[in-house]
């Protein structure tokens, strides 16, 4: 294997086993053995597991920081914005080839190890609060607690995430249009539907 395809596997095989074992029961030489090299070659592309989890944390999360932040001060409807994000957040989670589900959802961010990972996800679902909370203020959403409305965005994504580590997924456009068609009507006053 290329070393680009060796460390996207390492990726891959690694975040299988978080989602089967969990992030503190999984080995390095676990996820070597799944990527069928030796322990050795594993820590040539990665100094350990946190790395890994950073790695995978940084693919899904980092340009999503950057975007949510971006859909809190754009002018023009919060709707539109959110919807924007959305779409895209779910698509692009649509064509990762890593079980994502696991880290958001297993014992990795618990780890005091990752304590900064968490910090980081802490900040983009205040930024998702922000933006619901600018919905609100608008009259464009329903009466809401933020903090509500950010766990109900979240197990939405997570459920994306679940199901396309499950499906074979057709149109991830399409399917990130209907999620965050969801979304929405969720979120929207019935006179704004």
């Amino acid at each position: 294997m290329e070393t680009a395809d060796t460390r996207q596997e390492i990726l891959i095989q690694a975040s299988k086993l978080f989602k089967r074992l969990g992030y503190r029961a999984t080995t390095t030489r676990e996820i070597a053995k799944a990527v069928n090299i030796k322990q050795p070659s594993l820590f040539h592309h990665f100094p350990n597991k946190k790395a890994i989890v950073e790695e995978i944390f940084a693919l899904s999360l980092n340009e999503a920081a950057i975007r949510i932040d971006e859909a809190c001060r754009q002018p023009g409807s919060v709707s539109e914005r959110l919807h924007q994000y959305l779409v895209w957040d779910f698509s692009s989670l649509h064509r990762m080839p890593m079980a994502m589900s696991a880290i958001y959802t297993g014992d990795a961010l618990k780890s005091p190890e990752l304590a900064e990972l968490a910090d980081k996800l802490k900040a983009f679902y205040r930024s998702l609060e922000d933006l619901i909370a600018q919905g609100i203020r608008s009259g464009e959403f329903v009466e809401i607690d933020p903090a509500l409305g950010r766990l109900m965005v979240a197990s939405i994504t997570i459920a994306h995430l679940e199901y396309a580590e499950e499906a074979v997924i057709e149109d991830p456009d399409r399917l990130a249009r209907e999620g965050a068609d969801f979304v929405l009507r969720a979120f929207r006053r019935p006179e704004q539907a």
